[in-house]
Parts: C-alpha cells; structure tokens; sequence
C-alpha cells in the first residue's frame, strides 16, 4: 500500500493484483479494484517509442476516479522496493512516458485499458526504471444524517523496466556469501549477495549446493529468481533443515544465473563443532 509522503516502502505483495479496504459503516460496503500485469517490459531501440496496456478494473458497484503516475524506483538489497518522486534517480523512466488515459472513471464492474508509451532519447543507453501508481481519488457516498462519508483505498503499483535494446551491458558477480549451522545444528541458513554491475536490469537464480567433510552431496537448494536493478544488490536467503549435524567442515557452493553468457559462482566452509 502507498501512502501520501514522498517515500514508501512496499514488500513484493504490494504487487498483488487486487486491493481491498473495509469502508466506514455508513458505506456498508467493501471497495475493490485490481490492475494487470504487475510488472510491464518495454524494450525501445535507442531514439525510439515501445509501448504496452495496463489493465485497471473496478470490482466495485461504485463510480471510482482512478489517477494513474510514473514515480522513481529503488529495490533493496532485501527485495523491498522504495517508490520516490520521478526524477528522483538517474535511471528514471518517469520522463519518458506516457499514460493514456491519466484519469478516467469506472462505473462498477467496468475496465480500463491504459496505454504505458515510453520514448527514449537517442544517445540512451542502458535501462530506465519506475513503477505505474493507479490511486483512486476518494469516494464519496451519501450517508444518512451525517451527510457524506469519504472512503479511503489503496493504490496499487506495477513495475515499468526500459532496457534499451541493443546497449545492454550484463556484468554481474557474487560479492560475498555467509553460512551458519542453525540452533541444535540442524542444518545451516545461507547467505548470497550477487551485485549487478551492468546497465540494465537482470534477473538472478540459480542454487545452492552443501557437500560433506568427504566432498559427498548433502542438499541442493533452489534460489528464486529475484530483479536487481543496475549498480543493485540482492542478498539470497536459503535455509537448510537436516538433521543433527556431525561436527567436521561442510562447503557450501552457490551458482547463480543472471542471463550472460557465464554463471557466477562462489563458495565457502563452515566449521561445526
């Protein structure tokens, strides 16, 4: 959910395609709405126009107002994504596009299409970042006595990524790795920090494998595929559950890929005693 500063934090379910809220009493009804995709890829050509549709939809018997925008964005190293002003950041999109509608208003059960057209300059290079905020505007309903009742909803957000084709650089590494046996040494949690030191977005996955003090295979654990944005990091969480582990040294080997022609890799030891 955004709030109205000019920074919010919003986890990857702020992703989902359906909001609701519960409205006062004297509406005596719930408000719902959804968009779709939650993230849009657009790949213009330096100098030139891509465009795609972002689907807005009222589930609601009510006449909503809905404002769509282009803000900033930033993602964590832990996955939590920042929305700031456009302009904010060097990578931003928000200049370079265009919503059509901006606003527009759904009766219930109707649907909007809005086209997202991103023009870029040509001398770009690299990829342009930002997220789509639909909000509505507040909904009024009669109430009675008190007259008016205002409803406050939430405003969804979808990803907007702009790699400029043709000038992508992939380059990307694993900058550090953490392993500790977990309480009753059963099993260990694992750490992988991977840096995107391209120009474009990647999106990272891979595994992560434990071997015995014999170098026997011990676990194979998948790491879910994750966005890091250019000059990004992200830090990979893996838990291992085993049983009781025998004291001795164990290796931990991580392999990632991140699209480029190679995979990264990094390894490391940990001791239980």
């Amino acid at each position: 959910m955004l709030d109205r500063g000019p920074l919010t934090t919003m986890t990857a379910a702020a992703f989902l395609l359906v909001g609701l809220l519960a409205a006062p009493p004297l509406a005596g009804q719930r408000l719902r709405f959804g968009i779709s995709p939650g993230e849009l890829e657009l790949v213009p050509g330096p100098g030139g126009t891509a465009s795609g549709t972002l689907l807005v939809a009222n589930y609601t018997p009510q006449r909503v107002r809905f404002q769509v925008q282009v803000a900033d964005i930033f993602l964590r190293a832990s996955g939590e994504l920042d929305v700031l002003p456009p302009g904010k950041l060097p990578w931003s999109v928000a200049a370079m596009t265009r919503l059509t509608p901006a606003e527009f208003e759904l009766e219930g059960g109707q649907a909007m299409a809005v086209r997202v057209a991103v023009t870029v300059p040509a001398d770009a290079r690299g990829g342009r970042y930002g997220v789509i905020v639909v909000s509505p505007t507040p909904v009024f309903q009669a109430g009675g006595p008190r007259g008016t009742v205002s409803i406050a909803v939430p405003r969804l957000a979808a990803r907007l990524l702009v790699p400029i084709r043709g000038t992508e650089v992939l380059r990307g590494a694993i900058t550090g790795m953490v392993a500790a046996p977990r309480p009753g040494r059963r099993g260990a949690d694992v750490k992988v920090i991977f840096r995107n030191g391209g120009n474009v977005h990647v999106r990272a996955q891979g595994e992560v494998v434990i071997l015995g003090a014999d170098g026997g295979l011990l676990a194979r654990l998948p790491v879910a595929e994750a966005t890091i944005l250019p000059g990004g990091w992200r830090e990979f969480r893996v838990a291992w559950d085993a049983p009781p582990l025998s004291p001795g040294a164990y290796t931990v080997r991580a392999v990632l890929d991140y699209g480029a022609d190679a995979l990264v890799a990094g390894e490391l030891t940990f001791t239980v005693r």
